[in-house]
């Protein structure tokens, strides 16, 4: 498995939170299309229901590219935006230690 990851944050306007995890979640469909992404996680924060994170792994770089220009974040750069209290923050990442996944 591949150490290139993803992580992006989402602030979601208040009492969003859920809508925001909802319509990141949709894009699904999209992701289980990408071989070259095999993890792909949502996460609502319970400390913050505001805070939504999505977590992925690629297989390599090209795949990083090609999951950031496919349908899946296009889908979720033109539904989510307007309800977030600010602009998503992309963290491009790499796994430092891992189990299983």
């Amino acid at each position: 498995m591949s150490d290139v990851a993803g992580v992006i944050e989402f602030n979601a306007k208040p009492g969003r939170g859920a809508e925001v995890a909802r319509l990141i979640a949709d894009a699904l469909p999209h992701v289980e299309a990408e071989t070259g992404t095999p993890l792909w996680l949502v996460i609502r924060s319970k400390a913050d229901p505001e805070a939504v994170f999505l977590v992925d792994l690629f297989t390599n770089d090209a795949a990083l590219d090609a999951h950031m220009t496919g349908k899946a974040a296009e889908q979720i750069f033109r539904t989510v935006p307007p309800l977030l209290s600010g602009d998503p923050k992309i963290h491009p990442a790499e796994v430092i230690a891992r189990k299983g996944a």
